[in-house]
């Protein structure tokens, strides 16, 4: 899809902070309104966190990248408004928009965006997500039922990991603390290049078109800004494609966790992250 190499380019802790709350965001925003983690987008501190990553990234100019990608928006449409939408109070139309089944037009799970529907091949792609996890320490959670290729759980585990890079940076940890603030640095860039950053502005133009919800259509031109955003701070150049929706209610005996990252054992407090199991 594009070149995963490149370190980040950006070394800002508040631009990662930006970033990390934008992401916990996206995790809660997508997440059924049954899940408890859900309740997150009625409280007023978090909504304010929130605004004020994505009025950060909105105004930074580290955030611009140098061109934009097929279904991106300009981080510079980043705002406070596409997270609370006049009109409808957040999960209010969860099972309208995206169905009791996984949904046909704009499925929050990456898999479904693959022409190949290979059972094998969705497997490994399944696999290689579940590796990332299990690098950093993170199972699953019992009480949680989605795939983990779902948008919450892959955009959690993108929050954890740029904590943990800030916990390493900001502390006194030596050569192991360098060693880690690159690893997470490396992870970041690769996870999102190979799971993240290419379908999401299918998803997001897919959400924006929900004449029916205002909310999930704020959703949807947030994530096509940020997909943009996240590209000029980790060095990624334009995804080539905007890929179709190929959904394919995959759910592999064994492969799928049901369940989703266990944010008991891995959520920074709220004092700031810290290290956790795994490290």
């Amino acid at each position: 899809m594009t070149d995963s190499t490149q370190p980040a380019t950006v070394t800002d802790p508040a631009a990662h902070l930006a970033r990390a709350n934008v992401y916990r965001w996206l995790a809660a925003a997508t997440l059924s309104p049954e899940d408890p983690r859900a309740t997150l987008l009625r409280d007023d501190e978090f909504r304010a966190v929130g605004a004020a990553a994505v009025e950060w990234m909105r105004d930074d100019s580290a955030f611009l990248p140098s061109a934009l990608g097929p279904g991106e928006l300009s981080p510079a449409e980043l705002d406070r408004e596409l997270l609370a939408p006049d009109g409808e109070r957040p999960g209010e139309s969860y099972w309208r928009v995206f169905g009791h089944s996984i949904s046909k037009t704009c499925p929050p799970y990456e898999l479904e965006y693959y022409p190949n529907t290979d059972i094998n091949f969705r497997s490994q792609r399944l696999a290689d997500v579940a590796g990332f996890y299990r690098a950093f320490g993170l199972d699953r959670a019992r009480a949680v039922k989605e795939r983990i290729d779902h948008l919450s759980f892959e955009a959690e585990f993108m929050q954890i990991i740029i904590a943990r890079e800030l916990y390493a940076s900001e502390h006194d940890l030596g050569a192991q603390g360098d060693e880690r603030v690159e690893l997470c640095r490396r992870s970041q860039r690769l996870f999102f290049v190979e799971h993240l950053g290419w379908w999401l502005p299918s998803f997001g133009t897919q959400l924006s078109e929900r004449r029916d919800s205002p909310f999930y259509r704020g959703v949807g031109r947030l994530v096509r800004a940020f997909v943009a955003a996240e590209r000029a701070v980790l060095g990624v150049p334009p995804f080539t494609e905007l890929p179709e929706v190929y959904a394919d209610s995959y759910q592999p005996e064994g492969a799928c966790f049901g369940c989703g990252i266990d944010t008991e054992q891995v959520a920074p407090p709220a004092s700031g992250p810290a290290p956790s199991r795994g490290w």
